[in-house]
């Protein structure tokens, strides 16, 4: 029997990705049931809570000998070489968790660890270096218990289909072009010229009434313009429109003032 091949590096660091991911979503979903009632269990056992989850996660994926694979090794085909794992390294994957609990809920402010901070950040650089390099052990848990990631198949040829990709940038362009052009569509200036152009006439002057002409609700502290637009708007509106045009009949506002109705 052949022996299995390594899975590509991009696949590996994909499901590295997926499962932090899963990790953070699945957190998401459960602090969300406490956040009208006894919110101040998720503050004050936020790390019990998260270390709990990442360990019933692995107790169903990685710890047991059905998958033997974290979510995203499953989600993209992919196992550890030990399938299932030893006892040494299940006891070493979860001694991980325990770590960063501890680290996170007792250490994370104690200055003194600074140095081993920044050793262990430079020793897993220095392993990430390595992995880019020969394509083995993505993380510090996999070259310590010496474990590889790999296929659950042979890899095979396969014809590359762009039609998704086209369909994802088609609508990433459409979704940013919306988002740039809508603000301005939906501002006072363009629906003003939207409804000059569109309208295709001028409306009539407006005779005496209760109705702003920019917001159409009920007028407060009616107001006009000192010109030859006499309609009607708020205080607000009316200050908005100053060096623009009225939305009825398109004649710039330079200056306002109070108006009074008549009684009759």
């Amino acid at each position: 029997m052949s022996e299995p091949i390594t899975a590509l590096r991009t696949p590996q660091i994909d499901a590295n990705y997926l499962d932090e991911d899963f990790h953070g979503y699945n957190w998401d979903m459960f602090s969300s049931l406490f956040r009208i009632y006894y919110s101040h269990l998720i503050h004050s056992f936020k790390h019990e809570f998260q270390l709990f989850l990442r360990v019933l996660t692995s107790y169903n994926t990685i710890l047991s000998s059905r998958f033997s694979a974290t979510i995203g090794q499953q989600l993209l085909e992919l196992k550890y070489s030990s399938s299932p794992l030893t006892l040494y390294q299940k006891c070493l994957y979860l001694l991980s968790f325990f770590f960063s609990y501890i680290y996170e809920k007792f250490l994370v402010d104690y200055r003194r660890l600074l140095p081993f901070q920044f050793i262990y950040k430079a020793i897993s650089l220095m392993n990430f270096l390595v992995f880019l390099h020969g394509g083995k052990y993505v993380n510090l848990f996999e070259r310590i218990a010496g474990v590889k990631t790999i296929h659950n198949h042979r890899p095979s040829l396969r014809i590359l289909d762009y039609s998704y990709m086209k369909r994802e940038l088609i609508w990433h362009t459409l979704n940013e072009t919306l988002g740039t052009l809508i603000p301005f569509l939906t501002s006072l200036k363009a629906r003003t010229l939207m409804r000059k152009y569109l309208s295709g006439t001028v409306m009539k002057r407006l005779e005496q009434t209760n109705i702003c002409s920019v917001c159409e609700q009920s007028i407060v502290m009616p107001h006009e313009s000192i010109g030859d637009c006499k309609h009607y708007f708020c205080y607000v509106c009316a200050y908005s429109l100053i060096q623009q045009s009225c939305p009825i009949c398109f004649k710039t506002l330079h200056n306002i003032k109070p108006k009074e109705f008549s009684s009759e």
